[in-house]
């Protein structure tokens, strides 16, 4: 009996926490989201010159396999994502986009992706276009890691 009640009880567990984790699970879990008080303060001055802004704020940067896309609010305009293939503090973005999309527009911006920023990392591109369409509704930028 008490071997039935321990294996009862693992499948309990495993039935509530599996949906939990999967709906925790989003395109940009592979990616490296971290940016530091002193990465933005390294970049911001450099980021500031390539956009023609007095300053800039970076909110995030996704990181993947050498590429950068920095998610940068200029006070003067929308806020943007450049789009980098190497280290931004030591080359100028590729392309760049701003604006709202709607969350049933995740293939097109990943297309978009993929025609502007040549050599993306197809984890990277599918990390932004899930992020524009769906992650900002759930977890808005400013603020947020």
């Amino acid at each position: 009996m008490n071997k039935i009640m321990q294996r009862l009880l693992l499948l309990l567990v495993i039935s509530l926490t599996t949906p939990s984790i999967m709906l925790s699970v989003s395109p940009c879990d592979c990616v490296d989201r971290s940016l530091t008080d002193k990465t933005k303060a390294t970049w911001a001055d450099e980021v500031a010159r390539q956009i023609h802004a007095q300053r800039v704020d970076l909110l995030q940067a996704f990181r993947c396999e050498g590429w950068t896309i920095v998610y940068v609010d200029p006070h003067e305009a929308d806020e943007v994502f450049l789009f980098y293939s190497h280290d931004p503090l030591h080359s100028s973005f590729i392309t760049m986009w701003s604006g709202a999309a709607a969350s049933n527009e995740e293939q097109s911006i990943r297309a978009w992706t993929f025609k502007n920023a040549p050599g993306i990392p197809r984890k990277l591109a599918r990390c932004f276009a899930w992020y524009v369409t769906n992650g900002r509704r759930r977890n808005p930028m400013k603020g947020s890691p």
